[in-house]
């Protein structure tokens, strides 16, 4: 008898407390996780809707949805839910440029009692589109397209030699045949085949040859692809190379008996100037090495110029300076300016010199 009084009591307590539970708005989706499986990328846009029903006994309202990058969430239902009824919150998965597997997560947020904030997930795998002649040629130059407009050599010694190339196809009905003009000197560039056929492949080469070069630091330049002898302004084709000074091939003895640059200081700061005056300051340095030092060449940044030393060779113990000037016309609130030295010194071939300080108003 005792044991049936406790099995009451305790099944009285349990229906007291979901009778509790239930009290308020609930959400309960059918599931949480969707998977698309295999997608292919040409169909586009991957949709699925997610069904809830609100287990609650008040109306369940959806506050916002914020769905992470690469998935959008367009629609949910957006009047309340009275209990025992359904609603639905719609994910969206954009396949295109995104071949392979995926999983975004979409937050769900609303009043439900037990659980304001839900996680749905879905995931799949893209598979990606056929690939066509636009996607691996995607620039056009007349009969012509390219994988790519511009050769890229990065960095560059001014002693090696760096070869690029950009691959090509005539998308056009007739023979072309192909040269090029404007080319820099430090640059030779040769075509294979330098005629193609109807829908044939072929690549462009060019190589950087930096000991033909006496520049240093960032350089550009563009050249002119002639198609069928006819030079067209649109169709250039840009070159680009960052030249760095190689002292690798000195012996210990060279480099004992190189110049050394030393400057007194690397960093000027004029205060606080009114917007359009000048401020200029000399940096002053000495060759303390024991050969003659070259500077060759000097590189401000925007709104700066720098005077290269009226001496290009400043022998052993000789001192000189570099001249530079601020213009702050247009130029407001705290500034920082650079200006590059490049120098035969094996040791610090370039140094970087500081201009700084505040521009008020006028």
């Amino acid at each position: 008898m005792h044991k049936l009084y406790l099995i009451i009591i305790a099944t009285l307590f349990n229906v007291s407390l979901i009778s509790a539970q239930q009290q308020g708005p609930h959400i309960a989706f059918d599931k949480t996780v969707h998977d698309y499986g295999t997608i292919n990328e040409q169909d586009g846009v991957a949709k699925y809707k997610f069904e809830f029903t609100n287990t609650g006994s008040t109306p369940l309202i959806i506050n916002r949805v914020n769905p992470t990058c690469g998935c959008t969430s367009s629609e949910h239902t957006r009047k309340p839910v009275n209990p025992g009824e359904k609603g639905f919150v719609s994910a969206e998965y954009n396949p295109k440029n995104r071949p392979g597997p995926f999983s975004k997560t979409i937050r769900v947020y609303s009043n439900s009692a037990d659980n304001p904030s839900i996680v749905l997930r879905i995931k799949g795998k893209v598979n990606p589109r056929p690939r066509s002649i636009e996607d691996d040629y995607p620039r056009k130059m007349g009969a012509i397209r390219l994988n790519n407009n511009q050769f890229a050599f990065m960095h560059v010694t001014n002693r090696e030699k760096k070869l690029r190339q950009l691959k090509i196809v005539n998308v056009s009905d007739k023979p072309v045949t192909l040269s090029m003009k404007r080319v820099p000197k430090y640059i030779d560039v040769s075509f294979k085949p330098k005629t193609l056929k109807p829908g044939e492949k072929g690549t462009i080469s060019a190589t950087f040859h930096g000991e033909k070069t006496t520049d240093l630091d960032y350089m550009r330049g563009r050249m002119s692809l002639v198609i069928n002898g006819n030079e067209n302004p649109r169709h250039r084709i840009a070159t680009t190379a960052i030249v760095k000074q190689d002292f690798s091939h000195l012996t210990a003895e060279e480099r004992a008996n190189a110049p050394h640059i030393k400057f007194e200081d690397t960093k000027f700061d004029f205060g606080t100037i009114t917007e359009g005056a000048k401020v200029t300051h000399e940096f002053k340095f000495t060759n303390t090495g024991k050969s003659n030092l070259i500077i060759k060449k000097v590189r401000a940044s925007c709104g700066c110029t720098a005077v290269a030393p009226p001496k290009k060779a400043i022998k052993p113990g000789e001192s000189s300076s570099i001249k530079a000037t601020f213009h702050s016309r247009g130029k407001r609130n705290r500034q920082h300016k650079s200006i590059r030295i490049y120098a035969n010194d094996p040791d610090n071939s370039v140094t970087t010199l500081i201009i700084r300080g505040t521009v008020k108003k006028k």
